[in-house]
């Protein structure tokens, strides 16, 4: 080029004009510096009129420089599976990431909700005056102290973490300060109030609940609110919904062995709507058999052993009646979806791993057990795994755990990570490179380094091993990206 470019945008011109024009390699790669930095900021800029905001002072020091740009290599695309562990390692510091990390970790965490909890802790005060002028980003103010206008004047977030903060201590306050403004408030909002309140809901939510929420256009809004109502225990949802349920299945023992009876609804009331209960089946299934699944899925698994009179550990074995079981199966596998932390999944996740034929139109049994999986402890997770590898098919069984594993320090797991020691040694695989690098993520970091010692004496492996044993390498060395020695 004979000359530079004109300056992208105006605030740039000044600066433009000081590039190094003797040495045009230096001024491109400052120009093409600048300009990127413009995106990452955002395009609109202040006039001088406009008055400027200072950020807060931050109350804690900066990660070490070796582990910053470690993240910023993570958040680039360099080994994605990695970046939650290192966000784990990262916030147990107490540390916060220095300002140029922010653009590229808040745009991850946006699209990625579970990356947001760190993400918050390691932002810092840059990251809640960042916050405040791009709305992508509100979700950092969730989890902060608001003011007491925040309701009335807050954006998205800062509205939210109102709520939160005042259902704490004011329940009543925050059920009417829902409903008086519930008409008003866009599908996303009325969305995120269902998502805290579905949360722990309170006998003061219910008529909100009831009125509102379970009458609103979206079907997403109407389940969750339906959910809210069933957590409540002393609820009229509950009691008919219970009622309903108790009307359709008992137990009676026939040929000396006990069974779960069915009396399907002769016909649909109309009163069910309100309830969230639909008349119209999907295509393929039956009616009565469409109205007991949705019967069945309203109530939590933990209530049907007291429900049907049988021990906690019988319900999964008592056989049941031929004619209604697959929408009974279906109604319970709807049921732990909508409740996965009630869904006794400590006996339900082995039944329902090798349950035959699964029930037309249910909802997909790998990702209903990784959500299973995923909503528990993770020694009660890696328990479970356990059970797995030793009745599943090897590639079912480390599927799942590729799918909601993760490290786990308590010496759980034991039979599962067996299964994949022994998969890794062989000179073929069924697995694919994607799952080997989720799978060297569940490997305990005790382990790591004598995993990878196993991996050296052989004398060949596959290409997903070299994948695994490459993440395996990385996450040897993440703790001394923390240190400042």
């Amino acid at each position: 080029m004979s000359a530079m470019p004109p300056a992208p945008d105006p605030c740039l011109e000044e600066t433009w004009k000081k590039l190094d024009a003797e040495n045009p390699a230096a001024a491109i790669l400052s120009a093409l510096a600048l300009t990127r930095t413009l995106h990452i900021a955002g395009v609109e800029t202040l006039t001088a009129s406009e008055e400027t905001v200072v950020c807060s002072p931050e109350n804690s020091a900066y990660l070490p420089a070796v582990g910053v740009d470690l993240a910023m290599r993570l958040l680039s695309g360099e080994f994605p599976e990695i970046l939650p562990e290192w966000m784990r390692l990262a916030t147990a510091t107490d540390l916060i990431l220095p300002p140029r990390v922010l653009p590229e970790l808040l745009s991850m965490a946006a699209k990625n909700q579970s990356l947001r909890a760190a993400a918050s802790r390691l932002a810092g005060e840059r990251g809640l005056w960042i916050a405040r002028r791009h709305p992508d980003f509100s979700w950092l103010h969730e989890g902060s102290e608001v003011g007491e206008d925040a309701w009335e004047t807050g954006q998205p977030a800062e509205r939210i973490a109102w709520l939160r903060q005042t259902r704490a201590d004011h329940s009543s306050a925050a059920a009417d300060a829902i409903a008086s403004h519930w008409a008003g408030e866009d599908a996303a909002m009325r969305e995120g109030i269902m998502r805290l309140v579905s949360e722990d809901p309170q006998p003061c939510d219910e008529e909100w609940l009831q009125t509102l929420a379970l009458a609103d256009r979206r079907q997403d809004i109407r389940e969750l609110a339906a959910v809210s109502l069933m957590k409540i225990s002393a609820s009229a949802f509950r009691a008919r919904a219970i009622a309903r349920l108790r009307g359709c299945v008992k137990t009676e023992r026939r040929l000396l062995k006990r069974i779960i009876t069915v009396t399907p609804p002769s016909a649909f009331d109309p009163a069910w709507p309100a309830d969230g209960i639909k008349e119209k089946p999907l295509q393929g299934i039956g009616e009565k058999a469409w109205w007991l699944r949705q019967i069945a899925a309203q109530v939590p698994l933990e209530d049907w052993p007291d429900l049907l009179g049988v021990a906690r550990d019988e319900l999964f074995s008592i056989s049941r009646e031929k004619d209604w079981e697959e929408a009974l199966l279906a109604g319970w596998i709807e049921s732990a979806r909508r409740f996965p932390n009630r869904a006794v999944s400590e006996l339900f996740i082995p039944f329902i791993a090798k349950s035959e034929p699964w029930p037309q139109g249910a909802h997909l049994r790998p990702q209903l057990l990784q959500g299973l999986l995923e909503s528990l402890a993770a020694d009660r997770r890696h328990d479970i795994l356990d059970q797995l590898a030793k009745i599943l098919e090897p590639p079912f069984a480390l599927d799942l755990l590729a799918r909601c594993g993760s490290p786990d320090s308590g010496g759980k797991g034991k039979a599962i990570l067996s299964l994949l020691d022994r998969e890794m040694s062989e000179k073929s695989t069924y697995l694919t490179r994607p799952q080997a690098r989720a799978l060297a993520i569940c490997i305990p970091p005790a382990q790591i380094k004598p995993c990878l010692e196993r991996l050296a004496k052989l004398p060949s492996i596959s290409p997903p091993a070299e994948e695994f044993a490459t993440v395996l390498e990385f996450r040897r060395t993440l703790p001394n990206h923390f240190t400042t020695t």
